[in-house]
């Protein structure tokens, strides 16, 4: 969905197949161009299950015991389909890694891509395919709404490479070196949270303050500090394993003061964001006249918005956080399962106003639906950030000395990940 948002050409898309085992999921998805792939692990758990059935034996003794792999040829009908679509100029979106994960990189690619890309070139003669990288990056992959930062990387163009089983693993690899150039890649879980920590607090406090009703931070300015970071970090690793330096030490303790500077703002309830603001009384009292203002404008069409949206939301979202395996499902669930309902209460809705007051106000009332929720959403957005920013004013306005004690550290903080960076250079 994010790609074909961003992407001005209309393309198609390849999915697993299990996903077409519902009649009415596979008669849509056939509809809008989505072709059925049949991953190894998921034609191995099948057979595995089939046996055991068989059997009357578990399924991981029947895999342990018989080895089983999957058909070779369990994918030429749909290889054969994208070739075709290839060779109608189509372009076709694939996750070359096979699954879907929360590890903090690349997964090992699988040869699908570079197979059926190669089917297409040698077997229908298609030249001039280009393979386009595209690198997803999530805010928050688990919470709807929150933002996702889409790179396009440099193309690869397929008519380089020659014909022969090397050219495979060839293609593949160049996939895989254009596709970690436009995402994140960090050894560790744990190396991805404490970078992705400094990195979101810093790109935070080299942007001027913003206004509350202004986005935060971009997600780009936060992942060009986080390459540098972890580049800086990779840099002064080395450095220390060839006895040339102490800049682990040093990048150790900037991290420390990191970690208690934002447990500091944290405690004091105060936004990153919040940092530099000014706190004397008349920036207060403007503050308070315009939020007030605008709250009393938008107040009854955000109400319209929450009454008419509340509970399918709040469902979608109760039913989208059940059972959860991976972080991706709940928002893609709550998409789902929250589009169904709330155009089910639309229609609900409608007819009852129809059947109340007649077609014509049942026609207004319909059209009042959208604009009412995006509006209750983003007036949702804009009243956190003021809470949030009223929150900083009066601790500060308590605590005089705390704003310039905050803004020293963060200075030092800014100085000393500029002065570490160099040293990594060096």
């Amino acid at each position: 969905l994010v790609v074909a948002a961003c992407v001005e050409r209309r393309v198609r898309f390849t999915a697993k197949a299990t996903i077409f085992e519902n009649p009415l999921v596979a008669s849509f998805l056939h509809r809008v161009g989505v072709v059925p792939l049949r991953r190894v692990t998921d034609e191995t758990k099948a057979r595995a299950a089939e046996m055991a059935n068989a059997t009357a034996t578990s399924t991981a003794s029947v895999t342990a015991s018989t080895g089983l792999t999957a058909d070779p040829e369990r994918n030429a009908a749909a290889f054969g389909a994208v070739a075709s679509a290839l060779a109608e100029r189509a372009a076709i979106v694939i996750f070359p890694e096979g699954k879907s994960h929360d590890e903090p990189r690349l997964a090992p690619l699988r040869t699908g891509l570079a197979r059926m890309t190669l089917m297409a070139q040698h077997e229908r003669a298609v030249r001039g395919i280009r393979i386009v990288p595209v690198g997803l990056l999530f805010e928050c992959k688990e919470e709807p709404r929150s933002r996702v930062l889409v790179q396009i990387g440099e193309p690869l163009d397929v008519d380089s490479f020659l014909d022969g089983q090397a050219t495979v693993s060839a293609l593949t690899d160049a996939v895989a070196t254009r596709l970690s150039a436009v995402t994140l890649n960090f050894e560790t879980a744990d190396d991805e949270r404490r970078i992705r920590l400094v990195g979101d607090t810093l790109a935070a406090l080299v942007e001027p303050t913003r206004e509350v009703g202004d986005d935060v931070t971009p997600l780009s300015t936060t992942l060009a500090i986080v390459r540098r970071l972890d580049r800086a970090q990779r840099l002064l690793r080395l450095a220390e394993d060839n006895a040339r330096g102490d800049g682990v030490t040093r990048a150790s303790v900037f991290e420390s003061r990191m970690v208690a500077f934002r447990n500091r703002l944290a405690g004091a309830q105060i936004d990153v964001h919040d940092l530099a603001i000014e706190s004397d009384a008349t920036a207060g009292v403007r503050f308070a006249i315009r939020e007030g203002c605008i709250a009393l404008a938008l107040f009854p069409v955000v109400l319209w918005g929450r009454l008419t949206h509340f509970l399918p939301v709040r469902i979608a979202r109760a039913l989208a956080t059940r059972n959860v395996s991976t972080r991706d499902e709940p928002a893609m669930r709550t998409l789902v399962v929250g589009t169904v309902l709330v155009l089910l209460s639309y229609s609900a809705l409608t007819a009852l106003v129809g059947w109340l007051a007649g077609p014509w106000w049942a026609l207004l009332f319909l059209l009042s639906l959208i604009p009412s929720a995006s509006s209750d959403f983003r007036y949702g957005d804009r009243l956190r950030r003021a809470r949030q920013r009223a929150r900083a004013y009066f601790t500060f306005r308590r605590d005089p000395a705390l704003q310039p004690a905050l803004l020293a550290e963060a200075d030092w903080l800014r100085d000393e990940a500029a002065s570490l960076e160099r040293l990594a250079a060096a």
